[in-house]
């Protein structure tokens, strides 16, 4: 595809073809599914191409933002994808760059807020995401406030082992060090969380089911950055939190 036609090449491999729109603010990705393993998933669950689209319905019935897939099919023996351009800062990024200045520890703590309601209504509705890396949540900014927007959405999907995938998210989207969340960022995120599992669900009847999961994801990512160095943000420019700097969470 190259450049032709407007589209600009961003990863070219021998797994996945990623190029960019600019104009009409589109991504095209196709991806190879000649391995065994992607064989039998294209079998069993479609391609990669319709697992996209299916994961981004669900979040979308379930009230999260997703960016829209505009068509989906094969071309050329390569299953592929055409998705909007969801507009805003990828939340690590957002956190390095703009959020670690005093000034705006309240606007973090809002956003912590939002960001714990935006998965508790993803999980209340018995939805995984299959990478809730914080770069794959977007600060979408609006007229009337900010979303935070869930991208790379092919492995969403409703588990049959939910308990699972819970925890497995929960320690995803908590991977960050200290330089970007605070212990009370954290309980903020969790009260968020919790708050939108219905009335009557265990989460809301037991304070120690809730207690007990919050203890495990903290302990997890503690022992995951004892294996690992954390994760830095990749600086973006500033222009980007005056779009969001005067912004509330949308309602």
């Amino acid at each position: 595809m190259g450049d032709r036609a407007g589209w600009k090449v961003v990863k070219d491999n021998a797994r996945n073809l990623i190029c960019y729109h600019p104009a009409d603010r589109l991504y095209f990705k196709s991806f190879d599914h000649s391995s065994a393993g992607e064989t039998l998933k294209r079998a069993l669950r479609g391609s990669r191409a319709r697992r996209t689209l299916l994961g981004t319905r669900l979040l979308q019935e379930a009230g999260c933002l997703a960016p829209d897939v505009v068509a989906c099919g094969t071309l050329l023996h390569q299953d592929f994808v055409v998705m909007e351009d969801l507009d805003g800062p990828q939340l690590l990024n957002a956190l390095h760059s703009y959020l670690q200045e005093p000034e705006r520890r309240a606007w973090r703590r809002q956003l912590y807020r939002a960001l714990g309601q935006t998965i508790g209504t993803l999980h209340a509705a018995r939805i995984a995401h299959g990478d809730l890396r914080p770069n794959n949540v977007i600060i979408h900014p609006g007229k009337d406030g900010y979303r935070l927007g869930l991208i790379d959405n092919e492995r969403t999907r409703r588990p049959v082992r939910f308990r699972r995938e819970q925890l497995r998210n929960l320690k995803q989207i908590m991977l960050l060090d200290e330089r970007y969340i605070t212990a009370a960022e954290r309980r903020t995120f969790f009260a968020a969380y919790f708050s939108r599992f219905p009335q009557g669900h265990r989460l809301q009847r037991s304070r120690a089911a809730r207690r007990a999961i919050q203890r495990t994801v903290i302990d997890e990512v503690r022992a995951h950055f004892s294996r690992r160095a954390p994760v830095s943000g990749t600086p973006i420019p500033a222009e980007g939190w005056q779009a969001l700097a005067g912004l509330q969470p949308a309602s």
